[in-house]
C-alpha cells in the first residue's frame, strides 16, 4: 500500500495563488510512490468566513490568536471532517510561517488528540527563523529546514523524528510538471505561480530568504517553457507569476527562456522579481517586454552608497538609476522596495534616497513597499521610532510629490507594539 501524506498549509496567509511548495512536494514523490494530498485551509477558510481581504492579510496578533477558535466555534463539523480525512495519513505535514504559527500549533494538538501516534513534520520558513534564533524545537515533531521535496521519503523511512536540512534537488528539471490537482483553482486569482529557480546569488545582509537555499539552482529554459504549455493548454490561463528570489540571474538563461516564449507565440503575461544589474543591457529589457512581461518588483533599499554597501546590495545608486532608465526605455512597468533605518543610516543618508526618488520621480513608476528595518532573528526587535517617523515624512513627500505608491505595503511586515 502506497504511503499516505498529507501536506497543510493553515491560515491566514497569502491568498493570491495556490502554495507553490507543496505542490512541488506533491509531484516529485508521486513519480517515488508516494501518494501526497494538499488541504490549504488558508483559501478554505478564507472563503468560509467571507472575510476582508486587508484584515486577511494585515499583521494582527489578536486576530491571529483568535483565528483557530473562531474556525472551531463556526465550522466544528469542517474541522472534524478534515480530521477524519487524516485518519489514513503515514505523516502530515504543515507549511510554517509567522503569521499561520497559532492556527497550525493548535491544529497540531488536535491532531495529536485524537492520533497521538501521527508522524507529524513541520517545514516552512519559520523553521529556519526558530533555528537560526536558537529556539528549541520540539522533539516529538520532525522538522525541516530548506526544500521539502527529499524530506518526506526519509522520514517516512525512519523510525525515530528528525531535523532534515538542505536536501536539496541538484537537477530541477527531474521534477514532473505541476498541474495542481485537488487545487480548486477558481479559488484563488488568475495568476498561476511558478518557480524558475531556487536560490538566490546575492547575499543582501538584511534577508533571510538566502539562507533558505545553499545554493543557486535553475531549471532549463525548455522545461519552463514546457511548463507554461501544459498550464496554458490545462487552465486556459495566460497569467503568470515568478516567485523566485530573482528571474534575472543569469542573463544568458534569461535571453534563451524569452526567446523560446517569443519563438512559440506564446503570448502570456507575467510578472518577478529582479535584482539590479548593470550588465542588463536595453535589447534585453526589450524582450522582456516583447514576452509578456507586464510588471517586475525591484529591492532598491536605498540611494545611500554608503547604506547599499552596509546592506551588501553589490551595486551602487549610479548603477541603479541606469538599470531603471534601461527599463524605462523599454516601457516596462517596475516596483520598487525601501528599507528605511538600516542600522548606519543616518538622516544624510536618508536625504540622499528623498532627493535620488524626487530628482528621479518621471522615471519610477512606483514605490511598492517601504519598511523600517526588522531584525527578524531578535523577538525582541521594535523598529525604531526614527524609522517610522522617516517614513512618516517619506509618504507625506510621495504625496506631494505625486509619487505612486501601495498603501497597504507600508509598514507591513511588523505589529505596532513590535516585530513579532
Amino acid at each position: 500500500m502506497k504511503p499516505l501524506v498529507y501536506c497543510i498549509i493553515c491560515p491566514p496567509h497569502w491568498t493570491k495563488t495556490p502554495p507553490l511548495g507543496l505542490e512541488f512536494i506533491r509531484k516529485y514523490n508521486e513519480d517515488k510512490g508516494i501518494t501526497v494530498k494538499i488541504l490549504d485551509l488558508n483559501i478554505l477558510f478564507y472563503h468560509l468566513l467571507k472575510m476582508n481581504k486587508r484584515k486577511w492579510l494585515s499583521l494582527n496578533k489578536e486576530f491571529e490568536e483568535d483565528l483557530f477558535n473562531l474556525v472551531k466555534k463556526r465550522y466544528p463539523q469542517v474541522i472534524e471532517n478534515i480530521l477524519k480525512k487524516l485518519k489514513d495519513a503515514s505523516l502530515i505535514g504543515f507549511s510554517l510561517f509567522w503569521r499561520n504559527k497559532d492556527f497550525t500549533y493548535k491544529f497540531i494538538e488536535e491532531i495529536k488528540r485524537i492520533y497521538p501516534n501521527k508522524k507529524i513534520v513541520i517545514g516552512g520558513p519559520e523553521v529556519l527563523l526558530m533555528k537560526l534564533r536558537g529556539e528549541q524545537l520540539r522533539e516529538d515533531i520532525n522538522w525541516v529546514i530548506g526544500e521539502g521535496e527529499r524530506s518526506i521519503e526519509k522520514i517516512l523511512n525512519c523510525k525515530h523524528n528528525l531535523v532534515v536540512a538542505y536536501e536539496e534537488i541538484e537537477n530541477l528539471d527531474e521534477i514532473p510538471f505541476l498541474d495542481f490537482e485537488g487545487f480548486n483553482i477558481n479559488y484563488y486569482s488568475q495568476y498561476l505561480p511558478l518557480y524558475t529557480s531556487r536560490g538566490c546569488i546575492k547575499k543582501c545582509f538584511f534577508c533571510t530568504e538566502r539562507r533558505l537555499s545553499s545554493r543557486f539552482r535553475q531549471h532549463s529554459s525548455f522545461y519552463v517553457v514546457k511548463q507554461i504549455e501544459f498550464l496554458m493548454k490545462k487552465f486556459r490561463t495566460n497569467y503568470f507569476i515568478f516567485q523566485d528570489s530573482l528571474i534575472n540571474a543569469n542573463l544568458q538563461w534569461l535571453e534563451q527562456f524569452l526567446t523560446l516564449l517569443v519563438k512559440k507565440g506564446l503570448k502570456i503575461f507575467w510578472e518577478a522579481q529582479m535584482i539590479v544589474r548593470k550588465d542588463f543591457d536595453y535589447s534585453l529589457a526589450k524582450l522582456c517586454k516583447k514576452a509578456g512581461c507586464f510588471n517586475l518588483f525591484i529591492g532598491l533599499e536605498s540611494a545611500s552608497n554608503k547604506v547599499l554597501s552596509a546592506m551588501n546590495k553589490g551595486f551602487t545608486k549610479e548603477e541603479a538609476l541606469n538599470f531603471f532608465s534601461t527599463l524605462k526605455k523599454a516601457e516596462l512597468h517596475y516596483e520598487i522596495s525601501l528599507i528605511v533605518g538600516y542600522p548606519v543610516e543616518k538622516e544624510e543618508d536618508f536625504q540622499e534616497t528623498i532627493q535620488f526618488l524626487i530628482h528621479n520621480k518621471t522615471i519610477i513608476p512606483k514605490i511598492a513597499q517601504v519598511n523600517p528595518y526588522i531584525d527578524y532573528l531578535n523577538l525582541e526587535y521594535t523598529p525604531s521610532p526614527q524609522a517610522i517617523k522617516r517614513i512618516d515624512y517619506l509618504l507625506s513627500l510621495l504625496q506631494k510629490e505625486k509619487i505612486p505608491y501601495t498603501k497597504s505595503f507600508i509598514n507591513n511586515l511588523f505589529y505596532k507594539n513590535g516585530v513579532y
